[in-house]
């Protein structure tokens, strides 16, 4: 008889949930103030990109 298949974990935790009183990663916003022109709103984008993990990517 066929050795039965064990099932993997597919979402494991993030590290952070593992520890409570682990230090938190600061979180950032990048806004922009007032009415811009085009190449400064790529820019603003650009640099959410660059911060993404821990940056609202899509604030309004």
């Amino acid at each position: 008889m066929a050795k039965a298949r064990k099932k993997q974990r597919t979402h494991k935790k993030v590290e952070e949930s593992e520890n409570p009183n682990a230090p938190k990663t600061p979180k950032t916003f990048v806004m922009r103030s007032g009415e811009v022109n085009h190449s400064v709103m790529g820019l603003v984008g650009d640099i959410r990109r660059v911060m993404e993990p821990n940056t609202a990517t899509k604030l309004r």
